[in-house]
C-alpha cells in the first residue's frame, strides 16, 4: 500500500471515531427536555434566603449578581419570577422604554424581546438552585403564531423570525445552480 494511501485511510479512521464520539451527545429526536428544544444549564447557586423571594416574585439578588458576574446584560436580567410548581421558577424579563434606551446607549442594540418573554428556569435541588436560559424555540413555540400571525411553525420560524438568514440560504442555493448551468453549457458549434 502506497503511503499516501495508509495516511489517508488513517486520517478516514480518525474523522470516522470523531463522528461517533460526537454523535452519541446528539439528543433523541423530538426529546422535548433536550437542551436545543428546552433550555440550557446555566450555574447553580446556594438556595439559602433565595426560595422564599422566588414565591413571593422577587428575584433574589443573589440571582442578578451571580447573573452580571457571568457577564449578563442590564436587559438580560430577569424583572420578574413566576413560581410553575413546588420549587420551580420562570424568570421574565420585561422590556420597556427605559430598557430600550439604556441598551441602545450602553451597546448599541436593542434587547430581542418585544415584550415579557420566559428568560430563565429556576429548579430546587436540594439546598441548591440550578439556573437554565430557555431556548428560543420556547419563544418561538408559546408566541409565535400570535407575534406573527401565520398559523404554520415552519413558515413564521423560516419567514419571519429567520427571514434573512433564509434569504441568505436561497442566495446561495441559487448562486450554486447557476453556477452549475454556466458550467455544464456546450460551447463551441452544433454538429449538423
Amino acid at each position: 500500500m502506497k503511503q499516501i494511501s495508509l495516511v489517508a485511510l488513517i486520517f478516514i479512521i480518525l474523522l470516522g471515531g470523531l463522528f461517533v464520539y460526537v454523535a452519541e451527545d446528539i439528543p433523541d429526536f423530538g426529546d422535548p427536555n433536550s437542551a436545543p428544544n428546552r433550555y440550557t444549564p446555566l450555574f447553580t447557586l446556594d438556595a439559602a434566603g433565595s426560595v422564599g423571594a422566588l414565591d413571593q416574585g422577587v428575584v433574589p439578588e443573589a440571582l442578578r449578581t451571580a447573573l452580571e458576574d457571568r457577564g449578563f446584560r442590564d436587559y438580560e436580567l430577569p424583572t420578574s419570577v413566576k413560581k410553575v410548581t413546588d420549587g420551580e421558577w420562570d424568570g421574565y424579563l420585561v422590556p420597556d422604554e427605559q430598557y430600550y434606551k439604556t441598551a441602545i446607549a450602553k451597546f448599541g442594540t436593542a434587547p430581542d424581546a418585544p415584550k415579557e418573554q420566559k428568560y430563565y428556569f429556576i429548579k430546587q435541588e436540594g439546598d441548591t438552585l440550578d439556573v437554565y436560559r430557555y431556548a428560543p424555540i420556547i419563544r418561538y413555540v408559546e408566541e409565535g403564531e400570535h407575534e406573527t400571525e401565520v398559523p404554520n411553525m415552519v413558515t413564521y420560524i423560516l419567514a419571519d423570525y429567520r427571514g434573512y438568514d433564509t434569504l441568505g440560504e436561497t442566495t446561495v442555493i441559487f448562486t450554486a445552480g447557476i453556477s452549475v448551468i454556466l458550467l455544464l453549457r456546450r460551447r463551441g458549434k452544433k454538429p449538423q
